[in-house]
């Protein structure tokens, strides 16, 4: 799959990482030195004290080791999910919360009014808190006809309309007939945007903020006629890694999942800079989320191989941890009923951009489950993402229609 074995360092011919220094660093036990380096990255480290640090505990999962080193883990000192409640707004509004205003983008990307389409926004509230959200309903929407819908979910430090400028997904579904909506973590859920996707609140069906997302959802589906079979989940980063955990608590509601520069269901502290927990026992706990609803869930992946944020490792993980998931689902068992070897892995390239490598993996029955892609020479970004934002890489492959090409491939069994 992705040419990296459990220290990140390269194999198969690839060539070396340009995360040198940090690599070995590990090597030596220094964690300090990879750990700095995510404070100036996507995951947005917030400064904190000195001091050994007391990480989260999931059930079924190891412990990350024990070291002082591990405060410099920013999401350990961050608030939880705060509150608010406001009425949904719709027909091109850019209000529908309390106290403040949106400022319109300012961006080559094309605003929802632009595209013809009817924008949407609102702040949906529960007993878990409240979360605001943007969407779009392409002009080719008619009311009793069945759309397909994405749900699309931001990486640190951005908001929801930062993502649609970013993602271009609006764009896109006006194109190919579309609903998509954009979820918002608040500053007072975490203090840098991020999705809790490590904190257990935060990881269970009907709880935290996968309870508002599929909220969000549902509030989707309530005023507009959606394809109950093609629903969609996605995101960047922290968003990435909270769509791993949506895919894990709600297969009966999402039909796949993209996951950009993510991490694993479960995932622990560690994958921001480092790499995730046991996939075999994450693989093990996201199956036991998924409870009753359990299916093998089909998901995208993309990893800039150059990704020090997220280092690779944490792609192969993901690949490896939704197989042992799958396998368990597909059954009720831990039978080898998926294979853990691809059945294609195809090349290609950017014109004057980047070149990439896809890798496919099939269930028992030879369908398509899975689908990896490495960018060579990316970073912490969204490939072939609009240069109008922060965290994009307008030289790799276009993830968006990727991931909406894999989406329209595998609707809800």
């Amino acid at each position: 799959m992705l040419p990296y074995n459990i220290d990140s360092s390269m194999v198969g011919g690839a060539g070396p990482p340009t995360n040198t220094p940090p690599r070995r660093a590990r090597r030596r036990h220094a964690w300090p030195a990879v750990l700095c380096l995510v404070g100036v990255l996507t995951f947005a480290l917030a400064p904190t004290t000195a001091g050994a640090a007391t990480l989260p505990t999931i059930p079924g999962l190891p412990s990350v080791p024990s070291s002082s080193t591990l405060s410099w883990f920013w999401w350990l000192h961050l608030p939880r999910l705060g509150g608010g409640t406001t009425t949904p707004t719709s027909g091109g509004t850019t209000g529908g919360t309390t106290g403040g205003t949106t400022t319109p983008p300012t961006s080559t990307s094309p605003t929802p009014g632009q595209l013809g389409g009817t924008p949407f926004s609102g702040t949906f509230t529960n007993s878990s808190g409240s979360l605001d959200y943007q969407g779009y309903v392409p002009s080719t929407y008619k009311s009793g006809t069945a759309m397909p819908l994405v749900v699309a979910l931001h990486g640190c430090t951005e908001s929801a309309n930062d993502f649609r400028q970013l993602t271009r997904w609006d764009a896109l579904a006006e194109a190919k007939g579309f609903i998509v909506v954009f979820p918002q973590q608040s500053q007072a859920g975490n203090n840098q945007k991020c999705w809790n996707f490590f904190q257990g609140a935060h990881m269970q069906r009907g709880a935290g903020e996968p309870a508002g997302i599929a909220g969000i959802t549902g509030w989707v589906q309530q005023h507009y006629t959606v394809d109950p079979h093609r629903i969609y989940v996605n995101g960047l980063s922290a968003g990435g890694a909270m769509a791993s955990v949506m895919a894990a608590t709600y297969p009966d509601i999402y039909a796949a999942a993209g996951i950009g520069s993510g991490c694993e269901y479960a995932a622990t502290a560690a994958c921001a800079g480092y790499k995730s927990a046991d996939p075999v026992a994450s693989g093990q706990a996201a199956y036991k989320a998924m409870g009753s609803y359990a299916r093998p869930m089909p998901v995208i992946l993309f990893e800039g191989d150059q990704d020090k944020t997220v280092p690779p490792i944490n792609a192969q993980q993901l690949v490896q941890q939704w197989q042992i998931t799958d396998d368990l689902a597909d059954g009720g068992g831990a039978d080898g009923s998926i294979p853990v070897q691809p059945t294609g892995v195809t090349r290609g390239s950017v014109p004057s951009g980047h070149t990439y490598t896809v890798t496919s993996y099939s269930d028992g029955q030879q369908k398509q489950l899975l689908e990896s892609w490495l960018v060579t020479g990316m970073g912490h970004a969204w490939s072939g993402g609009c240069s109008c934002a922060q965290y994009a890489d307008p030289a790799g492959p276009d993830e968006t229609t990727a991931m909406y090409a894999f989406f329209m491939a595998h609707p809800m069994p």
